[in-house]
């Protein structure tokens, strides 16, 4: 026994001065890569434990190496685990690749699903990435839809710009690659894919070929017509009536985003109305959070300023393209060395178990919490630039004697949690008011049904359903008969 027991002590030894040299590798290898951080300390007093461990008595050592490693099998095990988990919620939270990255967090996502499920209804539980991988094994070559805001990376201060460049000028496509297979999102529990158009724009091929519109429509994901078949959409619910009518309303576009769409594209096609929809739950939320702090993006405040987007849509779809093809080999890469040594998904799943807090008003009180964000009041800075956007737009208009309409979509917490909607409603309608602009207020059609909520996806929060796209298209369609 005692000769066995030495041997035991010595490899205890040995394993415990290889997790010592090990330590102090990943500390020279942390601080080489990311410079100092106190966090990295951590690896200098492990490496002295292990060191301080070869002094211990001989029983000590052993049990000690014996249990830290039945320790660290289990806590790696769970973490790749994790790591490798094909979950769908796991997905949503380290990609949003899932469905549409519209939830508060993976939580309210889970309750989304939870929903579907309970109504008999099978929800397609693939990534977003997984379905465009399954499409290109059957030939199709598709893409994901790509919009404005994925594309800014951070400059200086708290201004962003684009990652995109050319000729060493910044670049910012507004809408998507051209006549591409677009895997799009998922509410209601399938994948909604369309065709892009000839410039990336969600319409039907072909509707570009005059190069002009009686009808632009303006506006961020619910104009793009999220979640919906494509020929379900409010603006397919216009086309239906006024055929000329040119959808240029892209996920993510907020106001200066859609002003920089209509000073590029409104030229050529010339429309007589333009429809201004704006969305209540985060248009001015885009603009304050991030559209602001592009220095291109305000450039289009000045009347002359284009990036000739129109004649660039081969440079477009060559660098989204380029772009798209990197997002989705770094997320379909083999899972990150140094994150699994980190522990990060583990720590990850611990913080997301802490942070778990109980439902408010039968819902989950992280969604509440997004939504008292979302709807509080905006800066009145911000609430002056909204004006000088709206003011912009309607001026760029006049020089082919169009028409701004604006038109105001409410949002699923205004019918189901009041006090969390909007509180700019009644400034932004002055706004409007002051710039003498047409408008169509969906509010009071959407109060007037006998159950709003019918509106959205099995009443939950999201965007509309078929039923709440009908309404709106065939509001419209009223409103214009009369103007």
């Amino acid at each position: 026994m005692t000769s066995i027991g030495q041997r035991l002590g010595r490899l205890a030894n040995i394993l415990l001065l290889l997790g010592a040299a090990s330590c102090l590798l990943l500390f020279a290898t942390m601080v080489w890569q990311h410079g100092m951080s106190l966090r990295y300390m951590v690896f200098l007093l492990l490496s002295l434990v292990f060191v301080f461990g070869t002094r211990m008595p001989e029983s000590f050592k052993i049990n000690g190496v014996l249990c830290g490693m039945s320790l660290a099998i289990a806590v790696y095990g769970v973490e790749l685990l994790l790591a490798y988990s094909g979950s769908a919620i796991a997905a949503l939270g380290a990609q949003a690749w899932l469905s549409f990255p519209q939830d508060a967090n993976p939580r309210v996502a889970a309750e989304r699903m939870r929903t579907v499920h309970e109504t008999q209804q099978h929800f397609d539980t693939r990534s977003r990435l997984e379905v465009i991988l399954d499409m290109r094994a059957r030939g199709i070559n598709a893409f994901p839809d790509v919009f404005p805001m994925v594309l800014f990376e951070p400059a200086s201060g708290i201004s962003i710009q684009s990652s995109l460049v050319s000729n060493g000028e910044e670049f910012l496509p507004v809408a998507g690659m051209a006549t591409t297979t677009t895997v799009f999102c998922n509410e209601s529990g399938e994948y909604v894919v369309y065709e892009s158009d000839e410039h990336g724009f969600h319409n039907p091929r072909g509707i570009w070929a005059k190069q002009s519109a009686e009808i632009v429509a303006l506006g961020d994901s619910y104009t793009h017509g999220v979640c919906v078949p494509s020929d379900k959409g409010f603006v397919a619910v216009v086309r239906s009536q006024h055929p000329k009518t040119i959808n240029l309303g892209v996920n993510g576009h907020g106001p200066l985003t859609s002003l920089a769409t209509l000073k590029e594209y409104g030229p050529i096609l010339k429309p007589k109305l333009v429809l201004w929809f704006y969305y209540e739950g985060n248009d001015l939320r885009d603009l304050d959070g991030w559209e602001k702090n592009s220095l291109l993006l305000r450039k289009y405040l000045t009347a002359s300023f284009s990036q000739h987007l129109f004649a660039r849509q081969a440079e477009i779809d060559e660098k989204l393209r380029a772009f798209l093809d990197a997002a989705m080999a770094k997320a379909a890469a083999p899972v990150s060395l140094e994150k699994v040594l980190k522990l990060q998904h583990l720590r990850q799943t611990v913080q997301l178990f802490y942070e778990r807090r109980p439902t408010e008003q039968g819902l989950p009180a992280e969604l509440v919490e997004y939504l008292r964000h979302t709807g509080a009041p905006a800066a009145p800075e911000d609430l002056q630039l909204f004006e000088n956007i709206l003011g912009e737009a309607q001026a760029t208009a006049s020089m082919w004697s169009g028409q701004v309409v604006f038109v105001y979509l409410p949002t699923w917490e205004r019918y189901r949690i009041p006090e969390t909607a909007s509180q700019d409603r009644d400034k932004v309608l002055k706004i409007v008011d002051r710039l003498e602009l047409p408008l169509i207020d969906l509010h009071p059609v959407f109060s007037a049904q006998s159950d709003p909520l019918a509106l959205f996806p099995f009443r939950r929060y999201a965007h509309y359903n078929d039923a709440g796209h009908k309404l709106v298209g065939e509001e419209v369609i009223r409103r214009l008969a009369k103007m």
